[in-house]
């Protein structure tokens, strides 16, 4: 192999290396490319019971308390990833089921539905586990709103209700993301929230206490 031929060889694989590392970096860049996504999750909430002070307007209130089931818990998400953040705006409703009221000795079944609605500016970060799978870490502050309906305890006491309040709130969240395409990917999320207080005043009046609790919910993620 003469000289000539062998800088030619050289030169060759020379360019070659240029191209594969000029496509490596193509290709790295069009993953932290930024993109913009839009996405929606449903689920359940954990709560299960919300403490209460209620006056009658004597001096002294009394304990109460509202028995949960379950509800409804779900969002609609905005936002735009980049890199290892994504950063997005969130509208979230969920159910509150009321199935039994405690005040004091006294307790009887009820049949009652109210509900939240909070709005958030969520940040995460985001890290690649694999092929297809991607963690999320992150929370988000806002303004939420409670309301819970009349409640009655026998047929005389309208001791709970209507109670509604509206004011700062924040949210926790952690999951997992599945990639089923380039575009698309489903998530298991939960969601740790803290909502106001809700009220009402007059006789009597009603104290809720602030709660905190958690949601899990399915999410479908597409980047447009």
């Amino acid at each position: 192999m003469t000289e000539r031929n062998t800088g030619r060889y050289i030169e060759l694989l020379a360019a070659l290396a240029a191209s594969w590392l000029a496509l490596g970096a193509a290709s790295a860049a069009e993953m932290d490319a930024p993109v913009n996504y839009a996405g929606a999750h449903l689920g359940a909430n954990s709560l299960r019971d919300w403490n209460a002070r209620v006056d009658f307007g004597f001096g002294t209130a009394f304990d109460g308390q509202a028995e949960l089931k379950r509800g409804l818990h779900g969002g609609l998400q905005f936002g735009r990833q980049a890199g290892h953040g994504r950063y997005e705006v969130e509208y979230e409703r969920g159910r509150i089921r009321v199935q039994r009221l405690t005040l004091a000795p006294l307790s009887e079944a009820v049949d009652g539905s109210g509900h939240y609605d909070a709005v958030f500016a969520n940040v995460y970060r985001t890290d690649r586990l694999g092929d297809t799978l991607d963690s999320f870490v992150g929370g988000g502050i806002g303004w939420g709103r409670v309301k819970l309906p009349q409640l009655n305890l026998g047929e005389t006491c309208a001791c709970f209700g209507p109670a509604s309040k509206s004011g700062f709130a924040w949210q926790l969240r952690a999951g997992l993301a599945y990639r089923i395409t380039s575009l698309e990917s489903i998530a298991l999320q939960y969601t740790w929230l803290n909502l106001p207080k809700p009220a009402r005043d007059g006789e009597p009046s009603v104290q809720y206490e602030r709660r905190r609790f958690g949601a899990l919910s399915l999410g479908y993620l597409r980047q447009f």
